[in-house]
Protein backbone atom coordinates (compact mmCIF):
# COMPACT_ATOMS: atom_id res chain seq x y z
CA UNK A 1 0.00 0.00 0.00
CA UNK A 2 1.44 3.55 -0.76
CA UNK A 3 0.39 6.92 0.73
CA UNK A 4 1.25 10.11 -1.13
CA UNK A 5 -0.09 13.70 0.20
CA UNK A 6 0.38 17.08 -1.09
CA UNK A 7 -0.94 20.41 -0.67
CA UNK A 8 -3.80 21.76 -2.68
CA UNK A 9 -5.76 24.51 -3.34
CA UNK A 10 -9.29 24.40 -1.83
CA UNK A 11 -11.05 24.84 -4.88
CA UNK A 12 -8.77 22.78 -7.09
CA UNK A 13 -10.25 20.22 -9.84
CA UNK A 14 -9.74 16.97 -9.51
CA UNK A 15 -9.69 14.37 -13.06
CA UNK A 16 -9.85 10.68 -11.69
CA UNK A 17 -9.76 7.51 -13.30
CA UNK A 18 -9.84 4.08 -11.76
CA UNK A 19 -9.98 0.47 -13.00
CA UNK A 20 -10.23 -0.92 -9.59
CA UNK A 21 -12.52 0.38 -6.30
CA UNK A 22 -12.64 4.27 -5.76
CA UNK A 23 -13.77 6.41 -2.53
CA UNK A 24 -13.47 9.87 -2.45
CA UNK A 25 -14.05 11.83 0.73
CA UNK A 26 -14.18 15.64 1.29
CA UNK A 27 -12.41 17.33 4.42
CA UNK A 28 -11.65 20.90 5.89
CA UNK A 29 -7.86 20.49 4.99
CA UNK A 30 -5.98 21.69 2.37
CA UNK A 31 -4.21 18.68 1.30
CA UNK A 32 -4.57 15.84 -1.42
CA UNK A 33 -3.66 12.35 0.05
CA UNK A 34 -4.28 9.80 -2.03
CA UNK A 35 -4.00 6.01 -0.80
CA UNK A 36 -3.92 2.84 -3.43
CA UNK A 37 -3.20 -0.84 -3.18
CA UNK A 38 0.68 -0.65 -5.11
CA UNK A 39 2.30 1.93 -5.67
CA UNK A 40 3.49 1.07 -9.37
CA UNK A 41 -0.25 1.10 -10.22
CA UNK A 42 -0.90 4.88 -9.82
CA UNK A 43 0.16 7.72 -12.02
CA UNK A 44 -0.58 11.67 -10.90
CA UNK A 45 0.23 14.74 -12.80
CA UNK A 46 -0.85 18.80 -12.31
CA UNK A 47 -1.25 20.76 -15.04
CA UNK A 48 -2.50 24.69 -14.54
CA UNK A 49 -3.82 23.25 -11.15
CA UNK A 50 -5.70 20.73 -12.53
CA UNK A 51 -4.76 17.66 -10.85
CA UNK A 52 -4.79 13.93 -12.81
CA UNK A 53 -5.05 11.09 -10.92
CA UNK A 54 -5.25 7.32 -12.47
CA UNK A 55 -4.95 4.29 -10.70
CA UNK A 56 -5.15 0.51 -11.71
CA UNK A 57 -5.75 -0.51 -8.32
CA UNK A 58 -8.20 0.12 -5.43
CA UNK A 59 -7.87 4.09 -4.69
CA UNK A 60 -8.90 5.94 -1.70
CA UNK A 61 -8.42 10.06 -2.22
CA UNK A 62 -9.18 12.15 0.87
CA UNK A 63 -9.47 16.18 -0.63
CA UNK A 64 -10.39 19.04 -0.04
CA UNK A 65 -14.02 19.28 0.35
CA UNK A 66 -14.69 22.53 -1.92
CA UNK A 67 -12.70 20.98 -4.25
CA UNK A 68 -14.34 20.37 -7.99
CA UNK A 69 -14.30 16.20 -8.67
CA UNK A 70 -14.92 14.70 -12.41
CA UNK A 71 -14.67 10.83 -12.15
CA UNK A 72 -14.18 9.69 -15.90
CA UNK A 73 -14.18 6.10 -15.34
CA UNK A 74 -14.34 3.46 -12.37
CA UNK A 75 -14.07 -0.02 -13.15
CA UNK A 76 -15.38 -1.43 -9.85
CA UNK A 77 -17.61 0.26 -7.09
CA UNK A 78 -17.52 4.11 -6.51
CA UNK A 79 -18.32 6.29 -3.61
CA UNK A 80 -18.25 9.77 -2.92
CA UNK A 81 -18.71 11.57 0.02
CA UNK A 82 -18.97 15.54 1.72
CA UNK A 83 -18.18 17.48 -1.27
CA UNK A 84 -19.73 20.98 -1.75
CA UNK A 85 -19.43 21.19 -4.98
CA UNK A 86 -21.67 19.59 -7.85
CA UNK A 87 -19.83 16.26 -9.09
CA UNK A 88 -19.79 14.54 -12.35
CA UNK A 89 -19.37 10.95 -13.37
CA UNK A 90 -18.76 9.27 -16.26
CA UNK A 91 -18.72 5.41 -16.17
CA UNK A 92 -18.93 3.20 -13.27
CA UNK A 93 -18.31 -0.22 -13.42
CA UNK A 94 -20.11 -1.53 -10.64
CA UNK A 95 -21.97 -0.01 -7.70
CA UNK A 96 -22.19 4.17 -7.08
CA UNK A 97 -22.82 5.55 -3.69
CA UNK A 98 -23.12 9.38 -3.11
CA UNK A 99 -23.36 10.51 0.29
CA UNK A 100 -23.77 14.42 1.14
CA UNK A 101 -22.90 15.77 -2.11
CA UNK A 102 -23.52 19.08 -3.94
CA UNK A 103 -25.67 17.45 -6.86
CA UNK A 104 -24.44 15.02 -9.64
CA UNK A 105 -24.56 14.34 -13.40
CA UNK A 106 -24.23 10.90 -14.13
CA UNK A 107 -23.71 9.01 -17.38
CA UNK A 108 -24.08 5.49 -16.53
CA UNK A 109 -23.72 2.56 -13.71
CA UNK A 110 -23.09 -0.81 -13.95
CA UNK A 111 -24.60 -1.75 -10.84
CA UNK A 112 -27.24 0.11 -8.35
CA UNK A 113 -27.01 3.31 -7.13
CA UNK A 114 -27.53 4.42 -3.44
CA UNK A 115 -27.89 8.64 -2.51
CA UNK A 116 -28.60 10.00 0.71
CA UNK A 117 -28.65 13.74 1.96
CA UNK A 118 -27.96 15.18 -1.84
CA UNK A 119 -27.73 19.39 -2.28
CA UNK A 120 -29.05 20.61 -5.35
CA UNK A 121 -30.02 18.28 -8.37
CA UNK A 122 -28.93 14.58 -9.45
CA UNK A 123 -29.41 14.12 -13.08
CA UNK A 124 -28.70 9.85 -13.83
CA UNK A 125 -28.85 8.83 -17.00
CA UNK A 126 -28.10 5.08 -17.20
CA UNK A 127 -28.02 2.54 -13.96
CA UNK A 128 -28.18 -0.71 -14.84
CA UNK A 129 -28.93 -2.20 -11.41
CA UNK A 130 -31.62 -0.50 -8.73
CA UNK A 131 -31.62 2.98 -7.52
CA UNK A 132 -32.35 4.25 -3.79
CA UNK A 133 -32.25 7.84 -2.92
CA UNK A 134 -32.82 9.44 0.37
CA UNK A 135 -32.95 13.28 1.08
CA UNK A 136 -32.41 16.01 -1.59
CA UNK A 137 -33.94 18.61 -3.83
CA UNK A 138 -34.63 16.81 -7.53
CA UNK A 139 -33.46 13.74 -8.98
CA UNK A 140 -34.04 12.89 -13.07
CA UNK A 141 -33.46 9.28 -13.69
CA UNK A 142 -34.13 8.34 -17.35
CA UNK A 143 -33.06 4.89 -17.35
CA UNK A 144 -33.25 2.67 -14.00
CA UNK A 145 -33.08 -1.41 -15.24
CA UNK A 146 -34.38 -2.09 -11.84
CA UNK A 147 -36.52 -0.95 -9.29
CA UNK A 148 -36.27 2.37 -7.61
CA UNK A 149 -37.63 3.89 -4.35
CA UNK A 150 -37.22 7.32 -3.54
CA UNK A 151 -37.71 9.38 -0.10
CA UNK A 152 -37.77 13.13 0.81
CA UNK A 153 -37.32 14.91 -2.30
CA UNK A 154 -38.33 18.16 -2.19
CA UNK A 155 -38.26 19.08 -5.75
CA UNK A 156 -39.40 17.68 -9.19
CA UNK A 157 -38.97 13.88 -9.45
CA UNK A 158 -38.82 12.05 -12.73
CA UNK A 159 -38.02 8.36 -13.04
CA UNK A 160 -38.12 5.76 -15.77
CA UNK A 161 -37.98 2.46 -14.31
CA UNK A 162 -37.85 -1.38 -15.26
CA UNK A 163 -39.24 -2.55 -12.45
CA UNK A 164 -41.39 -1.59 -9.49
CA UNK A 165 -41.43 2.25 -8.01
CA UNK A 166 -41.78 3.47 -4.86
CA UNK A 167 -41.76 7.33 -3.36
CA UNK A 168 -42.61 8.53 -0.14
CA UNK A 169 -43.40 12.55 -0.22
CA UNK A 170 -43.16 14.56 3.29
CA UNK A 171 -44.36 17.89 2.51
CA UNK A 172 -48.43 18.93 1.98
CA UNK A 173 -47.46 20.59 -1.32
CA UNK A 174 -46.37 18.00 -3.41
CA UNK A 175 -43.55 18.70 -6.06
CA UNK A 176 -43.93 17.55 -9.35
CA UNK A 177 -43.63 13.46 -10.31
CA UNK A 178 -43.05 12.44 -13.21
CA UNK A 179 -42.83 8.15 -13.44
CA UNK A 180 -42.60 5.36 -15.47
CA UNK A 181 -42.29 1.81 -14.20
CA UNK A 182 -42.09 -1.89 -15.88
CA UNK A 183 -44.14 -3.10 -12.86
CA UNK A 184 -45.85 -1.32 -10.10
CA UNK A 185 -45.89 2.41 -8.71
CA UNK A 186 -46.41 2.87 -5.12
CA UNK A 187 -46.80 6.36 -3.62
CA UNK A 188 -46.86 7.53 -0.09
CA UNK A 189 -48.39 11.28 0.92
CA UNK A 190 -49.13 12.90 3.84
CA UNK A 191 -52.22 13.66 4.70
CA UNK A 192 -53.55 16.90 3.50
CA UNK A 193 -51.48 16.53 0.16
CA UNK A 194 -52.55 18.96 -2.44
CA UNK A 195 -51.65 17.75 -5.96
CA UNK A 196 -53.18 16.92 -9.67
CA UNK A 197 -53.48 12.67 -9.83
CA UNK A 198 -52.45 11.54 -13.51
CA UNK A 199 -52.95 7.81 -13.62
CA UNK A 200 -52.16 5.22 -16.34
CA UNK A 201 -51.85 1.61 -15.51
CA UNK A 202 -51.46 -1.62 -17.75
CA UNK A 203 -52.14 -3.76 -14.93
CA UNK A 204 -54.21 -4.90 -12.57
CA UNK A 205 -56.04 -1.62 -10.26
CA UNK A 206 -55.64 2.09 -9.64
CA UNK A 207 -56.08 2.28 -5.88
CA UNK A 208 -56.37 6.32 -4.09
CA UNK A 209 -56.93 6.61 -0.73
CA UNK A 210 -55.57 9.69 0.28
CA UNK A 211 -56.45 13.97 0.68
CA UNK A 212 -60.44 11.79 1.37
CA UNK A 213 -60.33 9.79 -1.88
CA UNK A 214 -61.25 6.53 -1.46
CA UNK A 215 -61.22 5.10 -5.11
CA UNK A 216 -60.33 1.03 -6.22
CA UNK A 217 -60.78 1.09 -9.67
CA UNK A 218 -59.94 -1.90 -12.39
CA UNK A 219 -60.08 0.78 -15.42
CA UNK A 220 -56.66 1.94 -16.66
CA UNK A 221 -56.95 5.45 -16.22
CA UNK A 222 -57.80 7.79 -13.39
CA UNK A 223 -57.53 11.64 -12.91
CA UNK A 224 -58.36 13.44 -9.54
CA UNK A 225 -56.95 16.44 -7.79
CA UNK A 226 -56.20 16.03 -4.31
CA UNK A 227 -57.07 18.80 -1.72
CA UNK A 228 -56.45 21.99 -3.02
CA UNK A 229 -54.86 20.60 -6.35
CA UNK A 230 -51.58 21.56 -7.60
CA UNK A 231 -48.41 19.84 -9.11
CA UNK A 232 -48.77 17.07 -11.92
CA UNK A 233 -48.32 13.95 -10.58
CA UNK A 234 -48.21 11.58 -13.44
CA UNK A 235 -47.76 7.80 -12.90
CA UNK A 236 -47.26 5.29 -15.45
CA UNK A 237 -47.38 1.58 -14.51
CA UNK A 238 -46.85 -1.99 -16.39
CA UNK A 239 -48.90 -2.84 -13.27
CA UNK A 240 -50.82 -1.71 -10.89
CA UNK A 241 -50.70 1.76 -9.19
CA UNK A 242 -51.55 2.69 -5.23
CA UNK A 243 -51.48 6.28 -4.02
CA UNK A 244 -52.06 6.79 -0.39
CA UNK A 245 -52.07 8.39 2.94
CA UNK A 246 -52.49 5.87 5.27
CA UNK A 247 -49.55 4.33 5.42
CA UNK A 248 -45.99 5.31 6.58
CA UNK A 249 -43.02 4.18 4.90
CA UNK A 250 -39.18 5.13 5.56
CA UNK A 251 -36.09 3.58 4.37
CA UNK A 252 -34.57 0.64 5.92
CA UNK A 253 -31.02 0.79 4.04
CA UNK A 254 -29.41 4.17 5.64
CA UNK A 255 -26.77 2.06 6.59
CA UNK A 256 -25.28 0.47 3.42
CA UNK A 257 -24.68 4.12 2.25
CA UNK A 258 -21.70 4.25 3.06
CA UNK A 259 -19.13 1.36 2.48
CA UNK A 260 -17.12 1.35 5.84
CA UNK A 261 -16.16 -1.98 6.35
CA UNK A 262 -13.82 -1.86 2.86
CA UNK A 263 -11.90 1.73 3.08
CA UNK A 264 -11.30 2.21 7.65
CA UNK A 265 -8.05 0.15 7.41
CA UNK A 266 -7.43 1.52 3.93
CA UNK A 267 -5.12 4.13 4.66
CA UNK A 268 -3.46 4.50 8.90
CA UNK A 269 -4.04 7.40 10.84
CA UNK A 270 -4.88 9.78 7.85
CA UNK A 271 -4.70 12.48 10.49
CA UNK A 272 -1.29 12.31 12.28
CA UNK A 273 0.05 11.20 8.88
CA UNK A 274 -1.07 14.51 7.04
CA UNK A 275 0.68 16.39 10.14
CA UNK A 276 3.67 14.76 9.62
CA UNK A 277 4.23 14.34 6.51
CA UNK A 278 3.60 17.84 5.58
CA UNK A 279 5.62 18.85 8.30
CA UNK A 280 3.35 21.86 8.72
CA UNK A 281 4.37 24.49 11.39
CA UNK A 282 1.86 25.53 13.76
CA UNK A 283 -0.96 23.85 10.83
CA UNK A 284 0.25 26.53 8.35
CA UNK A 285 -0.34 25.01 4.92
CA UNK A 286 1.45 28.41 3.43
CA UNK A 287 4.57 26.79 4.76
CA UNK A 288 4.10 23.58 3.02
CA UNK A 289 3.51 25.38 -0.23
CA UNK A 290 6.63 27.37 0.19
CA UNK A 291 8.57 24.40 0.55
CA UNK A 292 7.02 22.22 -2.03
CA UNK A 293 7.72 24.94 -4.54
CA UNK A 294 11.27 25.36 -3.39
CA UNK A 295 11.48 21.48 -3.51
CA UNK A 296 9.86 21.70 -6.83
CA UNK A 297 12.83 24.18 -8.42
CA UNK A 298 15.32 22.22 -7.34
CA UNK A 299 14.03 18.97 -9.07
CA UNK A 300 13.43 20.77 -11.75
CA UNK A 301 16.88 21.86 -12.44
CA UNK A 302 18.24 18.25 -11.87
CA UNK A 303 16.32 17.20 -13.90
CA UNK A 304 17.12 19.72 -16.55
CA UNK A 305 20.99 18.57 -15.63
CA UNK A 306 20.29 15.42 -16.29
CA UNK A 307 18.35 15.74 -19.49
CA UNK A 308 21.61 17.83 -20.92
CA UNK A 309 23.51 14.21 -20.01
CA UNK A 310 21.25 12.79 -22.02
CA UNK A 311 21.30 14.83 -24.73
CA UNK A 312 25.23 14.82 -25.31
CA UNK A 313 24.21 10.94 -25.92
CA UNK A 314 22.06 11.97 -28.72
CA UNK A 315 18.92 11.01 -26.20
CA UNK A 316 15.87 12.99 -27.69
CA UNK A 317 12.78 12.60 -24.82
CA UNK A 318 9.38 12.67 -25.70
CA UNK A 319 6.63 15.77 -24.19
CA UNK A 320 6.76 15.51 -20.34
CA UNK A 321 3.91 17.06 -17.79
CA UNK A 322 4.72 18.29 -14.42
CA UNK A 323 5.52 15.66 -11.86
CA UNK A 324 3.48 15.50 -8.70
CA UNK A 325 4.70 13.99 -5.54
CA UNK A 326 5.68 10.19 -8.12
CA UNK A 327 6.48 9.57 -10.95
CA UNK A 328 4.13 9.42 -14.09
CA UNK A 329 4.36 6.63 -16.69
CA UNK A 330 3.90 7.81 -20.01
CA UNK A 331 0.20 6.55 -21.99
CA UNK A 332 0.51 3.49 -24.02
CA UNK A 333 -0.31 4.40 -27.78
CA UNK A 334 -3.50 2.72 -29.25
CA UNK A 335 -3.54 -0.73 -30.41
CA UNK A 336 -4.03 -0.04 -34.52
CA UNK A 337 -6.94 -2.49 -34.59
CA UNK A 338 -9.06 -1.17 -31.69
CA UNK A 339 -12.35 -0.20 -32.18
CA UNK A 340 -12.80 3.62 -32.48
CA UNK A 341 -14.99 4.89 -29.87
CA UNK A 342 -16.30 7.72 -28.00
CA UNK A 343 -13.77 9.55 -26.32
CA UNK A 344 -13.51 10.49 -22.62
CA UNK A 345 -13.70 14.01 -23.52
CA UNK A 346 -16.80 13.52 -25.71
CA UNK A 347 -18.42 11.64 -22.85
CA UNK A 348 -17.85 14.56 -20.59
CA UNK A 349 -18.92 17.03 -22.43
CA UNK A 350 -22.33 15.86 -22.80
CA UNK A 351 -22.68 15.34 -19.18
CA UNK A 352 -21.21 19.26 -18.94
CA UNK A 353 -23.93 20.13 -21.52
CA UNK A 354 -26.36 18.53 -19.12
CA UNK A 355 -25.24 19.81 -15.69
CA UNK A 356 -25.47 23.44 -17.35
CA UNK A 357 -28.93 22.48 -17.97
CA UNK A 358 -28.12 23.00 -21.90
CA UNK A 359 -29.66 19.81 -22.39
CA UNK A 360 -32.21 16.92 -20.59
CA UNK A 361 -31.35 13.91 -19.27
CA UNK A 362 -33.32 12.33 -22.33
CA UNK A 363 -31.09 14.10 -24.84
CA UNK A 364 -28.04 13.47 -23.04
CA UNK A 365 -28.90 9.43 -23.20
CA UNK A 366 -29.62 9.59 -26.90
CA UNK A 367 -26.15 12.07 -27.37
CA UNK A 368 -24.87 8.96 -25.78
CA UNK A 369 -26.22 6.11 -26.91
CA UNK A 370 -25.22 7.65 -30.49
CA UNK A 371 -21.33 8.14 -29.63
CA UNK A 372 -21.36 4.36 -28.37
CA UNK A 373 -22.31 3.11 -32.06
Amino acid sequence: MKQTIIPIKSDAHVFIKCSADLSVEGSAESTLVVIVDQGDSLRMREENGVYRIQSDTDCRLILPDAATVTVEKTGGDSQLRNLKSRVVIGKVGGDLKLDSINGASVESVGGDCHIYAAIGAVELVRIGGSLIADGGESIFASGVGGDARIYNFSGKIEVNAGDEVIIQISQTNVPEIRVKAGSDIELYLPESANCQLDLKSSGESIEVHAAGQDVELESREFSVPLGNGGATVALTAGDSIQVTDREKIANDENDSVWDEDHWKNFGFNIGQTVRLGLKIAGGSVDMALKQAEKATKEASREVERVFRELDGKHYRPGSHSNLVGFSMGESQPASPNAKAGPSDEERMLVLKMLQEKKITVEEAEKLLNALDR
